[in-house]
């Protein structure tokens, strides 16, 4: 019910904002000016209304550091681009977009962390992984004695996520584990697929090539490959409104 959605979100001003903010954006071309929580629930819809809430929430909980190792806007334009993904990939499969959505926004969720509490030793990670060519994972071990899917994890079950979702972004990197449970297959593909789409613009391929077992896992052919990638990218520009 649109209009019962629209009051519980007008007890929340910092929402009722960003929201008023992106309904009445360009990317909508509306000549009326919108003015009130349930006008914009109107306009944005209720699927995009959940990623903007579920998007901002969890951007809400962290902290943003001036002195982090890690650049946040385009940290966040690729972690929205990989839940783009997996919540494209999830329809092809018949499991639930929003889960996967969720999955994917959060699956580097530990590099925010460890960046905002060590930023030194994380900068000392990063020019490790740079200087030898390892998966960051890895260097993260290397320099801290843990990496972000561990942290990221953690976190997650420290938020009360479903069971899925803490283990796709824990076994995110580790695609190679049998058996290769669906949800992490969707996130690791979603994030080698927001990579190659460049949605940080850093064109630094920090995902490795997705193995054939993601892809066996998946059951994927190319030409749903290339209607997810292309879903994700028309709905990038609005989903990174939230950024505002």
């Amino acid at each position: 019910d649109v209009a019962c959605v629209a009051r519980r979100i007008a007890v929340d001003p910092a929402l009722t904002a960003r929201m008023l903010r992106l309904a009445n954006s360009s990317f909508y071309g509306l000549q009326k000016q919108i003015t009130t929580p349930s006008e914009a629930v109107a306009v944005l819809g209720l699927h995009n209304l959940r990623r903007l809430i579920s998007t901002a929430a969890i951007m809400g909980k962290l902290p943003i550091a001036q002195d982090s190792a890690i650049e946040f806007e385009s940290y966040w334009r690729h972690a929205i681009g990989t839940g783009l993904c997996a919540r494209g990939i999830a329809a092809q499969k018949g499991i639930n977009p929003e889960s996967a959505y969720v999955a994917g926004l959060l699956h580097d969720i530990g590099r925010l962390v460890l960046a905002i509490r060590f930023p030194e030793r994380y900068k000392g990670a990063m020019e490790h992984h740079r200087a030898c060519g390892i998966p960051m994972v890895e260097a993260e071990d290397t320099v801290l004695g843990l990496n972000h899917a561990m942290v990221g994890a953690a976190l997650a079950r420290h938020w009360n996520f479903p069971e899925p979702i803490r283990q796709a972004i824990a076994e995110h990197h580790d695609v190679d584990r049998l058996p290769l449970a669906t949800l992490v297959a969707v996130v690791h593909a979603a994030d080698a697929l927001a990579h190659a789409l460049d949605f940080d613009g850093t064109e630094n391929a920090m995902a490795a090539p997705i193995p054939q077992g993601t892809w066996d896992r998946l059951e994927l052919h190319e030409e749903q490959v290339r209607a997810v990638a292309d879903q994700a990218d028309q709905e990038f520009a609005l989903a990174c409104r939230v950024l505002q």
